[in-house]
């Protein structure tokens, strides 16, 4: 699906709280950008921000702060989702929850997952950060391609897309003989992928599982050209 000449558009996959690698593969894509000199740039984070991995925090501050010259973009997770339901008033946050990524965010803001955790952890992570992922919308369009975190349901119009869909479906929809609507492509993350396959021709899966592999992985697609 090429974008406009001189258009640009880049999505990184599931980060899981390993800032050192964002903050890397910004520097790479801040590089690129400045090497091709498009006309537009946009950065999209597909989610997965935080949960499994040492530094929340700062993986959050830089999404929201992007990469020089680009517009920034983030969808939401389902760890991200969760975190902010678990805020909203679990007391204290469900065990499921914290054995699956949320311990490392308590041991990292100094909180105890006790009775009333929610107002320390809310200040020490930074209300201004859980107050941009509130507001990160889960799908992202971006002419003919679709940037979600999870996936999407291919007999619903991308306007009637359910909110649960685009953060948790599985691979269920990967099987759909498509086309999807509106012929888009589907960029996203949440099942890992030990590599991505740029053949496919509907979807591409980026999360090459940065929390145990070491390796973040990003797309960029500039006019026809795509590669990560």
């Amino acid at each position: 699906r090429a974008l406009a000449d001189g258009d640009l558009v880049a999505a990184i996959g599931d980060v899981h709280g390993h800032a050192d690698l964002l903050e890397a593969l910004h520097g790479a894509l801040a590089e690129e950008i400045a090497s091709l000199a498009p006309t537009s740039a946009t950065v999209v984070h597909l989610g997965d921000l935080v949960d499994r991995g040492p530094e929340n925090r700062r993986t959050v501050a830089l999404a929201r702060a992007g990469v020089p010259e680009a517009r920034a973009g983030s969808r939401m997770g389902n760890p991200e989702a969760r975190m902010l339901a678990e805020l909203a008033g679990s007391d204290p946050p469900h065990l499921r929850w914290y054995a699956m990524g949320g311990r490392e965010l308590f041991a990292e803001c100094g909180v105890a997952p006790e009775a009333g955790w929610q107002a320390p952890m809310r200040e020490r992570f930074g209300p201004e950060l859980i107050d941009w992922l509130a507001a990160s919308p889960p799908i992202h369009r971006h002419g003919p391609l679709v940037f979600v975190h999870a996936g999407i349901d291919p007999e619903r119009p991308l306007a009637e897309q359910d909110r649960h869909t685009l953060m948790w479906v599985r691979e269920t929809w990967w099987h759909h003989p498509g086309p999807y609507p509106e012929d888009v492509a589907v960029i996203h993350g949440h099942v890992p992928v030990a590599a991505v396959d740029l053949d496919h021709p509907r979807r591409l899966a980026i999360d090459t599982r940065a929390h145990a592999s070491g390796v973040l992985t990003a797309l960029v697609v500039h006019g026809g050209r795509m590669c990560t």
